[in-house]
């Protein structure tokens, strides 16, 4: 059997109110060598049941049932070892795609015959509930055609954060080279983690950015950052009930999100492969980033401490 060219894996716990619109989106691409990998991680509702009417209608569509719920980080990374596909995109449960998302992002990636470019993709549309769009997200990603450490720079550097310490993550949700992903830590079991990712990704290759608005990130009150949000007492505590979301096996313990960006950046910088005086430059930059955040680095690591002499 032939290999697709592009493979598409959904993860999705108790996805019913809008996976049937995101599963339709994938499967009217006008580009269509495409596999889709569905991983169910072990939903309660008619999950199942409208991944299974799509399979049967379409051979293109698989579904895999974890027998129990094996966290979000699990879920995304099983999606990707389980295709074969050159390229590989993340899809969410609630999100939707124009329908030349495919066809734009792969023939962006086909024109680079060598291999520069790490990831492609489209300018973010939001939309509400019910498919309305709110408007345009700036992803604040850069375009191509810089330095490693100028990528990560325009990533994590001093002109990164406006009112929060990163930008939201949507070009993970773009088409990525499989060998770049190969290489890299994937989606760790903890809050934010995709930033990290695209970290790594950036200081392998170029992000192209395709300037039309093929990708429709869904915003309602069930996603898993507004569910957290809703239902704790601080800042903190949303954090615990992310890292859960991410890994059931965490526990309450706190994450340190920010402690393991820091670090996460000064790794990538270390062991990716590029030349010595980028590296120096990548380096510089990860640890102006630790300078910069440096109260609440030392926060979190109390917290931390607390955690683990706190009795259980």
């Amino acid at each position: 059997m032939t290999k697709p060219l592009v493979s598409i894996g959904l993860p999705v716990w108790n996805g019913e109110k809008y996976l049937a619109c995101a599963i339709t989106s994938i499967l009217e691409q006008s580009f269509e060598d495409f596999e889709l990998l569905i991983a169910d991680n072990a939903s309660t509702d008619r999950t199942a049941e409208i991944a299974r009417e799509f399979c049967a209608k379409d051979p293109r569509v698989r579904y895999v049932r974890h027998a129990s719920n094996i966290g979000a980080a699990g879920n995304f990374n099983y999606v990707f070892h389980e295709t074969t596909g050159r390229y590989f995109k993340w899809a969410a449960y609630d999100d939707m795609l124009a329908p030349d998302f495919l066809a734009e992002t792969t023939a962006a990636l086909e024109k680079d015959r060598a291999g520069r470019a790490a990831l492609a993709y489209p300018q973010t549309l939001l939309i509400d509930q019910e498919g309305a769009p709110l408007g345009l997200y700036d992803a604040a990603m850069r375009r191509g055609g810089q330095a490693p450490a100028s990528r990560l720079d325009e990533l994590i550097g001093p002109g990164d954060h406006t009112s929060s310490l990163i930008h939201m993550c949507f070009p993970v949700f773009g088409l990525i080279r499989r060998s770049a992903l190969e290489t890299s830590s994937l989606i760790s079991n903890w809050p934010r983690s995709d930033h990290l990712l695209l970290v790594e990704l950036a200081l392998k290759g170029d992000f192209l950015e395709i300037e039309r608005p093929l990708f429709l990130r869904r915003s309602h009150d069930e996603g898993s950052v507004i569910s957290a949000e809703k239902t704790a007492s601080s800042g903190t505590e949303v954090e615990r009930k992310l890292a859960a979301w991410f890994d059931p096996k965490r526990g309450k313990r706190f994450p340190a999100t920010n402690i393991r960006l820091g670090l996460g950046y000064l790794r990538a910088a270390l062991v990716t492969p590029m030349p010595v005086p980028q590296r120096a430059r990548a380096t510089a930059v990860a640890l102006g980033w630790m300078r910069r955040h440096w109260r609440i680095l030392g926060g979190e690591l109390k917290l931390v401490l607390a955690d683990r002499i706190r009795p259980s």
